[in-house]
């Protein structure tokens, strides 16, 4: 049930929508701005020379001028096209519809391939959020998941526990985990299932990643302190065929298909298959368990239980650009993975040799959107998706082994500290997000977004049912609701301003323990939160440069996990309060085009975080788990660098760079004691500080035929050590070493791209590697791929 703010809210959107209704220009010209091929013009121009009418096209390519009654001689033009001009008669009152269907300009068309991909991004980067964009079509010919061509964002540091399929965490600004949220066209990742995720998730999927640092638009519904990722899909209404394979070292493949077509009455349907498989073999330095005792001395050794395989299946189908709905498709998302777990989760001595994870994912979807729905300048866009995840964990070996493979009996069943497990978990999740955004006229718009979730979890054991415990049985319920409404104020193409709010509501049911950790007593519980946030943001544009600022109060949700426990290591706490944060940006962009026809990009960004009610994970020494507590004020400051030089199409040098200063300023020991804390102002341990990559592109066209391109990439990847745990604790402080790495991609396209042969070289200098503290990844490694990419253009 929604609360009375957000009943405030509503109250509030619809009396700007009545008030602002009233003031509508005396006519008006809208349509659409297009290429030959039926592609929409984002950022093309419609104007009346002379006049200070002008106007420029959306993301779709939709644009409206607002005018008084007259004669006019209309212009629409882009960069790269030959300009269109139409004449048009307009009465008080009256609107007109056109769509400029613009041609090349045959003097800029090789330029302008460059300026078309670009031109979504563009639109991303010059909204006044601290956002950024990458292009995943840049990388279709690499062996890339999409966690990996997130860790090329600046402020982004994803660190991966080892090989294909290995767990994956996501630090963003120092934020790590459940405080970034994953989005997916708008729609929670994180709901998806583990066989699902951006680790196995191939980057073909994606058209671009767009990463928000901290201030968070409404559109997202995301409770999150850190920030958000949001990948957008391939939503071309072209017809296509994308398909891939890829083998190398350590007996790893991946396969791809990619289909899609709409027919020219709007049906449309994509489907995109993909399957990935390693035995995760490579070579590990480690200690040897002999008997009872460790050698001395660390040796090689390789992993021989840690193979991974995952499959799955997008699919969707629907109808575009019909009078009813400009999109409209159902969907359906299928995934399932195995996994060998090898070793502990932080330690690499502690070795298994038949412990394994089974997971699947079945995710049926809805999307709608409308452009003008009733009234010109309505936008409604409904979303709504349910996932059935299931997770079956088995640890029921009598053996305890060590590198060598060598397996010793064990007094008890499973290997993870001696605990027999044999259990499904089953997750039930719901999503649905309804935006609505009205555009009043050219300078103002305002916008509501409700996001409504939900999820159940039920545990199941290898125990008959009279012998499960009353917490086995107890209800795991969570229902959560975020609702923002935003003003948007564009004074001209110089400046804008976003100003918004945000409502949070969750109610929770699950076990509480009334009692300690030595003697336990659970008992149901139903909790429910309910609070408000508030943020703006703005941009300045002044010839070359874009300049930046942003501010919000935001808050972020316990997960279901830290309320309810994982069922293995992890105890519930449904009594945690959301964590909240002052978030501050500033940052400047220059995009120049110099004079011989090459182009310096540079991205400057600041940052500073004030966290309270941390919630941060506590030991529990008597039986070696873990439970989650409301303990903690953590202050973060740093900075953000990209800095790229594009030479027209032949040459391309740049980097990202991120320096961070996480710092722990809670005085008190213990959320309930009056003891100083001996870890005040420490750095937060266990996260990076320093980190970048450089990368170098080379083009060389027309070897071999006119058409053919070879590209040579090289990329740098560093990492500066840091500690693994609190700085100021004593004895041997154990970090996680400097990581400096390598890798060399060549790639042949021949025929405008529609054949293409990939060599990669990852790691070539063969560096030791870790991402967590003595979990190794894979040393040198080479791969080969093949793609061949049919397209038809509409």
């Amino acid at each position: 049930m929604l609360k009375l703010s957000a009943v405030v809210f509503y109250v509030f959107f619809f009396s700007l929508f009545s008030a602002f209704a009233q003031h509508r220009e005396s006519a008006k010209i809208i349509g659409y701005i297009r290429n030959s091929e039926g592609s929409a013009l984002s950022g093309a121009t419609v104007y009346i020379p002379n006049t200070g009418y002008s106007t420029q096209a959306d993301r779709d390519g939709h644009f409206v001028l607002l005018v008084d009654a007259g004669n006019y001689e209309v212009i629409g033009s882009a960069l790269g096209y030959v300009a269109q001009k139409i004449s048009f008669s307009l009465a008080s009152g009256e609107v007109k519809r056109h769509q400029f269907t613009l041609s090349r300009d045959p003097n800029t068309a090789i330029e302008q391939v460059v300026v078309e991909g670009k031109s979504a991004i563009q639109e991303v980067r010059e909204t006044p959020f601290n956002v950024i964009a990458l292009d995943a079509k840049s990388q279709y010919n690499s062996t890339l998941n999409l966690a990996q061509l997130l860790g090329k964002a600046s402020g982004v540091r994803v660190r991966e526990s080892g090989g294909v399929g290995s767990d994956v965490n996501i630090s963003l600004n120092g934020f790590t985990g459940r405080h970034v949220k994953i989005f997916m066209d708008g729609v929670p990742l994180q709901t998806s299932g583990s066989s699902f995720q951006l680790n196995n998730i191939p980057v073909s999927l994606a058209e671009r990643i767009e990463v928000y640092k901290g201030v968070v638009p409404i559109e997202f519904g995301a409770d999150a302190i850190g920030g958000v990722i949001n990948i957008v899909t391939n939503q071309t209404t072209n017809s296509f065929l994308d398909a891939s394979y890829s083998y190398g070292s350590f007996n790893t493949y991946r396969t791809n298909v990619i289909l899609g077509h709409t027919t020219a009455k709007g049906f449309s349907f994509q489907v995109n298959a993909y399957q990935n498989y390693s035995d995760n073999d490579y070579r590990v330095k480690a200690r040897l368990l002999n008997g009872l005792s460790f050698e001395p001395e660390e040796r090689w050794f390789r992993r021989f239980h840690d193979a991974y395989r995952n499959e799955g299946v997008v699919g969707k189908i629907g109808w575009v650009n019909r009078p009813w709905a400009d999109r409209f498709f159902v969907g359906m998302t299928w995934s399932q993975e195995k996994d060998e777990i090898q070793t502990a989760p932080s330690n690499i001595e502690w070795v298994y040799g038949a412990r394994e994870n089974n997971g699947n994912s079945l995710i049926p979807s809805l999307e709608y959107y409308k452009r003008n729905l009733f009234t010109e300048g309505l936008t409604v866009r409904l979303t709504g998706n349910y996932t059935y995840s299931q997770r079956h964990n088995v640890d029921t070996a009598s053996y305890r082994y060590n590198w060598a493979g060598e397996a010793t009996p064990s007094p008890t069943q499973g290997e993870s500290a001696g605990v027999n497990s044999l259990a499904d978990y089953r997750n039930s999740i719901y999503s649905s997000t309804l935006s609505i955004n009205y555009r009043i006229d050219e300078k103002h718009s305002v916008a509501i977004n409700d996001v409504h979730s939900g999820s159940q979890r039920k545990a199941d054991s290898n125990l008959p049912l009279d012998e499960m415990t009353e917490l086995d049985r107890m209800r795991r319920l969570s229902l959560k609701n975020v609702l923002g409404l935003s003003y948007r104020y564009r004074h001209s193409r110089n400046w804008n301003l976003n100003v918004f709010g945000k409502n949070y509501y969750q109610k929770v049911i699950g076990p509480f323990n009334a009692g300690d950790e030595a003697h336990p007593d659970y008992q149901e519980r139903s909790e429910s939160y309910n609070t408000s946030g508030y943020g703006v943001a703005g941009t300045y544009f002044l010839k070359d440069y874009q300049f930046k600022a942003s501010i919000e109060r935001t808050y972020r949700l316990p997960t279901d996990n830290e309320l309810f426990g994982d069922e293995i290591a992890e105890a519930g706490n449904a009594s945690l309060r959301a964590e909240n944060s002052m978030n501050y940006n500033l940052g400047a962009t220059l995009n120049r085009a110099l004079a011989d026809n090459s182009t310096l990009y540079l991205d400057l960004s600041g940052f500073y975080r004030d966290t309270r009610d941390f919630i941060r994970r506590m030991d529990l020494a008597r039986f070696g788990g873990i439970m989650n507590v409301n303990h903690g004020k953590v202050r973060n400051v740093g900075v953000d660098v990209e800095a790229r030089y594009y030479y027209r199409n032949k040459l391309m040098l740049g980097g990202v760079f991120t320096y961070q200063d996480m710092r722990n300023k809670e005085m008190l020991r213990s959320a309930t004691g009056t003891a100083l804390s001996g870890q005040y102002n420490d750095r937060m341990p266990n996260i990076p500080y320093l980190f970048g990559n450089a990368d170098a592109a080379y083009y060389i066209h027309g070897l071999g035929a006119k058409e053919n391109v070879l590209n040579l990439n090289y990329t740098l990847n560093y990492v500066h050590e840091f500690f693994l745990k609190w700085e100021s604790v004593g004895g041997t402080k154990l970090t996680v070493p400097e990581q400096l790495s390598h890798d060399f991609t060549t790639t042949y396209s021949m025929q405008n791209g529609r054949y293409n042969f990939t060599l990669e070289a990852k790691n070539f200098t063969n560096a030791e590697l870790y991402d967590n503290f003595s979990l190794m990844k894979p040393g040198r490694a080479f791969y080969v791929k093949f793609r061949y990419y049919l397209l038809k253009r509409k």
